[in-house]
């Protein structure tokens, strides 16, 4: 089952955005998308997580995610996707 939450972002949302690209392709993942809105699948030790993303204002992002592994928590993959934007 889908869930989202919002990310309030503390550096230009361009860059930002660039971070997480390069860190979810670098691990063998896939990330499509601009300023506007987009599509990831990260890859992690315990599975795939796929989602998208979608720029409420220049400083924060919806992050919805669509899929993800049934042993990860949400939380955790929260957690970890902030990290992207901090």
């Amino acid at each position: 089952m889908a869930y989202s939450f919002k990310i309030s972002i503390k550096k230009d949302l361009s860059a930002s955005l660039k971070e997480a690209e390069d860190a979810i392709v670098e691990n063998g993942g896939e990330f499509k998308g601009d300023t506007s809105n987009g599509i990831f699948l990260g890859k992690t030790m315990m599975g795939k997580v796929q989602g998208e993303y979608s720029s409420i204002s220049d400083n924060e992002v919806e992050i919805t995610i669509t899929k993800k592994p049934f042993i990860a928590s949400k939380g955790k993959i929260e957690s970890a996707i902030r990290e992207f934007f901090s």
